[in-house]
């Protein structure tokens, strides 16, 4: 049996990314810059162009040797992940997104050069 997390020092506890609606009017793209203006927060389109706004803040249950400290109890969408066809995000050379926004300079850019 393989065990999961040896080698990403559990990266994927250390986030939270919901999916958002991509921009498409006004209002929406102002939300994007408000989520933008936050600490740890950024907006990424991922490979399958979904929208994604990431909270980067770690679990409270993390340890300090990156394992879980209620494994037995943890939630459904850590006992899923990654899936058995997929790597984790730790263990693909591959970034997560296609698009990652850190501030609003960068989604304005990208919103400007998606314009043209």
């Amino acid at each position: 049996m393989t065990v999961k997390c040896q080698k990403c020092n559990a990266h994927c506890c250390r986030h939270i990314a919901i999916g958002v609606d991509a921009p498409d009017d006004e209002e929406s793209y102002d939300n994007i810059r408000w989520y933008l203006l936050h600490k740890n927060v950024w907006v990424f389109i991922d490979h399958e162009d979904q929208w994604l706004i990431e909270f980067k803040t770690p679990c409270r249950l993390i340890k300090s040797d990156y394992k879980c400290g209620d494994y037995q109890n943890r939630p459904l969408v850590c006992k899923n992940y990654p899936e058995e066809d997929e790597l984790c995000e730790g263990e693909t050379n591959e970034p997560a997104y296609k698009e990652l926004f850190k501030n609003v300079k960068d989604f304005e850019r990208y919103m400007k050069k998606r314009s043209k």
